[in-house]
């Protein structure tokens, strides 16, 4: 679970979109979580298992993991919406909500294949929270606004780079020490180390799949324009001098071979034969 720490802000309240409806599906959640009977069968259908997630192939798990938290510590679920609370929005409003949320759930994402590493020490435990994703967000947060200052337990600042790597430590630290449990400090560090991975190379992923898709789209639209060049060409030399008999010399004239010609024509471009406003040849 992410420790406390709280942010300086203020004016008028105000949430962004995606941030609000992140928060609220949490909170939902939490409180089925909460319901007895139907709150073990909540969890156990959403908890990242390595087990499950990997070897049986329940991939929605490492979506579906980071929307669940602890029902024993109601500072769980409190800290990681806080944290997305003052450090998402800013991200959403730079970036758009489109973009945020595909930031957010690549973070969480990957932050639960970092939780595969269990699979060596404690194959059936089971990793739930938002702590992942978040500080993901936190990570591209420090990205931008390095110097900005948060309360640490809510009583000391520290700007925001310094939680970030001092976060990081302490989750490689304490790797070392994970013994089970529903908090994964490998999925902590895979959080941070996919959102640091982003910030450096997104960039650069972006332009080449952008480059890549321009050539591909380019290469698609040459060669409709090539299909649609040979089907003009057909048209002109196959069927017009046979539509042209037809209205000179009426459709009794027409060999066997050309009627087979219209016919297949009809059928391969019914459009050519609209344009022409002949009927389709029966």
């Amino acid at each position: 679970m992410m420790g406390g720490y709280g942010g300086y802000g203020g004016g008028q309240f105000r949430i962004s979109p995606a941030v609000k409806w992140l928060i609220i599906a949490n909170v939902i959640l939490f409180i089925f979580q909460m319901i007895p009977r139907i709150g073990p069968v909540v969890t156990s259908l959403g908890a990242l298992s390595p087990i499950a997630a990997f070897l049986h192939f329940q991939v929605w798990r490492l979506f579906t993991y980071m929307f669940l938290h602890s029902t024993q510590s109601f500072f769980h679920i409190l800290f990681n919406m806080l944290a997305l609370y003052w450090f998402g929005q800013e991200l959403e409003e730079m970036w758009g909500r489109k973009k945020f949320l595909i930031f957010y759930f690549i973070c969480g994402a990957g932050a639960g294949l970092f939780s595969l590493l269990n699979l060596i020490t404690n194959p059936y435990v089971l990793v739930i929270g938002a702590s992942g994703a978040v500080l993901g967000v936190l990570t591209a947060y420090a990205h931008y606004f390095p110097n900005r200052q948060v309360l640490l337990f809510f009583i000391i600042p520290v700007r925001v780079r310094t939680l970030v790597i001092g976060y990081a430590i302490l989750s490689v630290f304490m790797v070392s020490f994970q013994s089970g449990g529903t908090i994964s400090h490998l999925t902590h560090l895979g959080g941070i180390a996919v959102a640091w991975a982003y910030m450096k190379y997104s960039r650069a992923a972006e332009t080449f799949i952008n480059r890549h898709i321009y050539s591909w789209n380019t290469r698609k639209q040459k060669a409709r324009a090539a299909q649609a060049l040979n089907r003009k060409r057909y048209f002109e030399q196959e069927v017009d001098p046979i539509l042209d008999k037809i209205a000179k010399q009426g459709m009794e004239s027409l060999t066997s071979s050309e009627k087979k010609i219209l016919k297949k024509a009809s059928k391969k471009d019914k459009y050519q034969f609209s344009k022409r406003k002949i009927l389709p040849f029966q």
